[in-house]
């Protein structure tokens, strides 16, 4: 029953929307075999979650491309999930990205970079900053390893908590060129109601023209099973007004987005909060800002 309610809802989105392709820029495959040790056993995301349960999980959705990110899985899986993501682009061309996963404090990064691009799907890089100490992201080693992938032809991901966003704003500062994008808009304090520093820090952040923000990942980050469609648009809003129509990328995050209410939900936050814009800012944010 609540799939049926959820391809219903797909199907109501989408006629909402006037069928604006959609480039999600924000999918995760999981895979027992990678060893995510930041899933807990027996929590709803401890499964594989595959290819064919996606597009079960979108159909009836215009979604033409689709971008892979990393799953946080040990150093030693960061090539072979890459790889497994390239395999699986042969049974579905709309897989057209992947973010991969480098430890960039790693000595053997360079190998890892050369190996990754040697795989023609990889468009950038993510090491998780979240739940790390203040101030790693601005260490040496981190910020030369942002510039090495830069010169490969990768852009870095953050992945923080709103309260690394000083951080990311120092490091991005420290890499001047480099293009970043600011995962699920820096993972705003929505279940406290937290909204400063974090908006201030986002306008600041948005005065550097070499940042994109990814609006995703929100509803996890408010009360799981009560958050309201009014709440989470206050923090949309605040990202949306900061970096511009042109400067924002839509992103499913699923499997995550389950534990919140799932992604037919999510896609009609983002529809409904779009429902006003022109056509073109429609279209630039579900589909071409994430070429």
């Amino acid at each position: 029953f609540l799939a049926l309610v959820a391809k219903n809802l797909l199907i109501l989105c989408c006629l909402f929307q006037d069928m604006i392709p959609v480039t999600d820029a924000h999918v995760h495959f999981l895979r027992s075999q990678f060893e995510y040790s930041w899933i807990d056993r027996g929590s709803p995301l401890d499964r594989d979650f595959l290819l064919e349960e996606y597009r079960q999980t979108t159909e009836g959705l215009l979604v033409e491309r689709i971008v892979f990110v990393e799953c946080h899985c040990p150093p030693q899986y960061s090539v072979a999930e890459a790889e497994w993501v390239r395999h699986l682009s042969l049974s579905d061309p709309r897989i057209q990205g992947v973010v991969a996963h480098a430890e960039l404090t790693d000595p053997l990064l360079d190998d890892v970079l050369d190996a990754l691009s040697a795989n023609p799907l990889v468009k950038g890089i993510r090491h998780n900053i979240q739940g790390q100490p203040p101030g790693f992201c601005l260490q040496d080693i981190f910020v030369e390893g942002v510039r090495k992938a830069w010169a490969k032809g990768f852009h870095f991901e953050l992945c923080i908590s709103h309260v690394q966003l000083q951080d990311a704003i120092d490091l991005v500062r420290l890499c001047p060129g480099v293009r970043f994008m600011l995962d699920h808009c820096g993972k705003p304090g929505i279940k406290a109601g937290l909204t400063e520093p974090w908006a201030s820090q986002m306008q600041e952040l948005a005065q550097i023209p070499d940042v994109y923000c990814k609006i995703s990942g929100l509803i996890t980050e408010a009360e799981w099973q009560c958050w309201t469609v009014e709440q989470v648009t206050t923090y949309m809003k605040t990202a949306a007004e900061a970096f511009g129509a042109d400067r924002i990328v839509y992103g499913g995050d699923w499997p995550i987005v389950n534990v919140a209410g799932g992604y037919a939900r999510w896609h009609e936050v983002a529809v409904k909060f779009t429902r006003d814009w022109a056509d073109a800012e429609k279209h630039a944010f579900f589909h071409g800002n994430a070429e």
